[in-house]
């Protein structure tokens, strides 16, 4: 089992994320890892990112906080 992974999209362009979601996403699949996608505040970032994991049919979970995210496991 891999450790917690994360991945950091505060100040990437919405046209560069959806590529370094998928990117991450393929990276940690099947590792057993939680993963946490920082999106900041943008709704549309947060969309994207949803979107993503949404294709590659990961449950996703979204929290508010001082650092916006959304959670999802790689088994």
């Amino acid at each position: 089992m891999k450790d917690d992974v994360k991945l950091d999209l505060h100040g990437v362009k919405h046209q560069d994320a959806g590529p370094m979601v998928i990117r991450f996403v393929e990276e940690n699949w099947n590792s057993g890892a939680k993963g946490t996608i920082i999106t900041g505040h943008s709704e549309k970032m947060k969309a994207l990112v949803i979107k993503v994991l949404d294709e590659y049919k990961l449950t996703h979970n979204t929290f508010r906080s001082n650092y916006p995210k959304v959670e999802t496991e790689f088994e």
